[in-house]
């Protein structure tokens, strides 16, 4: 049987889309466990509703302590032998899990993994992203692809979670996710992967603006994930991976972050960019000559724009 964990926060518009496309998926063996994070909507209306409607469904109302610990919850409810994450406001192919367990039950896999949509409010597909297959296990600790982070695209076998005590970090709000995957894939011993396009993950267009004070929460993830290696006593055979997951979510990602705050004149980007530089001054062990030309050309590109709106106000005069 599979587990899909569903963590629900006022998304009373889209709840009824994310719990009908599990509904419908033509695996039946599946159990659905929707904790509401003390929604203030008509969220939690809409799930004693679905309840009603169906035995799959357990529904759980807790107090408000974020997605993760929702999740963490959910984890200890299942009882599938393969867990799957699906964030409320996104939902799923009918497909997707039967393809996947199967998947996993042929090659004896605790990890699967698949590509996803992303899609707008009008359910308009803006781009794609697949999951070509890969020559071994390892190679899919791959934090540079868009694919790795999420948990929505993948199941995970609930033995690999239960017996590594692997749980999803409190109070982080970016890269949280990331880490519980760097754990999950480290002790795996097989992961594999479909290259299809099962998961339809609605793209939320005010997220960055509203979101980005808690960008800079990816420094303390990574602070974990060395603790992590280093607890395992193979930080310096995974030292390449840290550098990758440091230079494209600790400096590539959080620069893009600040031009957009910029090109959107959010009044304080100036600070977070304060705090972004001095976090990544931190990890002067992970920095590298590509990292370094990395970084300095991003705050190039990032002062350019400064000598454009200079250059326009000189013309203007």
């Amino acid at each position: 049987m599979l587990s899909v964990i569903i963590p629900a926060y006022n998304v009373e518009k889209y709840i009824k889309r994310c719990v009908y496309s599990v509904l419908n998926q033509t695996l039946k063996e599946i159990e659905i466990i929707i904790i509401d994070d003390g929604s203030t909507d008509r969220t939690s209306e809409i799930c004693y509703e679905l309840v009603a409607e169906n035995s799959k469904i357990i529904y759980k109302k807790v107090v408000n302590g974020g997605c993760s610990r929702a999740r963490n919850l959910g984890i200890e409810v299942a009882k599938g032998d393969y867990i799957a994450f699906l964030d409320s406001d996104d939902w799923v192919d009918e497909d997707m899990y039967k393809d996947m367990l199967n998947k996993a039950k042929k090659e004896k896999a605790d990890i699967v993994i698949c590509g996803f949509k992303k899609l707008n409010e009008t359910e308009k597909i803006l781009s794609i992203v697949e999951v070509p297959e890969r020559d071994s296990s390892e190679s899919y600790t791959d934090s540079k692809t868009e694919w790795f982070s999420s948990p929505c695209n993948k199941i995970y076998k609930k033995e690999i979670i239960k017996i590594n005590t692997i749980k999803f970090l409190l109070n982080i709000y970016t890269g949280e996710d990331m880490f519980f995957n760097f754990m999950c894939f480290f002790f795996s011993r097989k992961v594999v992967s479909i290259n299809k396009t099962y998961y339809n993950y609605f793209m939320n267009s005010n997220s960055i603006s509203n979101n980005y004070k808690n960008r800079t929460d990816i420094y303390i993830v990574i602070d974990e994930l060395v603790s992590f290696y280093k607890k395992n006593e193979v930080y310096y055979k995974n030292i390449d991976k840290i550098r990758e997951c440091f230079k494209y979510h600790g400096i590539i990602y959080p620069f893009d972050v600040l031009q957009k705050l910029n090109e959107n004149k959010i009044k304080d980007w100036q600070q977070f960019y304060k705090i972004v530089k001095k976090n990544i001054n931190r990890f002067k062990n992970l920095k590298t000559l590509d990292i370094q030309l990395c970084y300095y050309y991003r705050i190039i590109r990032l002062r350019m724009i400064f000598l454009k709106k200079y250059k326009k106000i000189l013309i203007r005069e």
